[in-house]
């Protein structure tokens, strides 16, 4: 009972420690995870999936390149590729690769905000939930969980101890 309790707390630090590293340590990295809410760039990123996303250098925007990029409301990011630059301008045009037609308006070179390195598929479920409200009590409650499980195999330690001595 002991190890079971040991190897639990183990296992549960450990996905934790995962889900760390795959959602938070990227940012100290300047890479961006961000959570594909849309289809419109299927089937290379599909929805559920996580990019990641680094900074480009304006030298990278070119055509058949995918970035990520803000709309004019400031809050709404997309994915999807360049189909023309318009270096005069400093702006490039976009389409999905699920869509049929480009985007209406053109994007700024200043709103692009970077070029994804990596996707990992069905991540952004379980990332969503984590970010939600109840997501973040599952978290709390794992927390309390190790914290009971490591006690629990302490004591069952300390009493194996006992009857070894008696």
């Amino acid at each position: 009972m002991r190890y079971l309790c040991k190897w639990s707390a183990l296992g549960i630090c450990g996905i934790l420690a995962l889900l760390t590293i795959l959602l938070a340590l990227p940012g100290l990295f300047g890479i961006h995870p961000l959570l594909v809410q849309s289809g419109s760039m299927e089937p290379e990123y599909s929805v559920g999936s996580v990019i990641y996303v680094r900074q480009a250098d304006r030298s990278e925007l070119s055509e058949g390149t995918v970035v990520t990029f803000c709309l004019p409301d400031g809050k709404t990011m997309v994915t999807h590729r360049i189909v023309r630059v318009d270096m005069e301008k400093e702006e490039i045009y976009t389409k999905g690769d699920a869509n049929e037609l480009e985007d209406g308006a053109a994007t700024p070179f200043s709103m692009v905000l970077g070029i994804p390195i990596l996707c990992v598929p069905c991540l952004g479920y379980l990332a969503g939930y984590l970010a939600s409200a109840a997501g973040r009590v599952g978290i709390i409650l794992l927390v309390i969980l190790v914290c009971l499980l490591s006690w629990m195999e302490g004591e069952l330690y300390r009493e194996e101890e006992g009857a070894g001595e008696g």
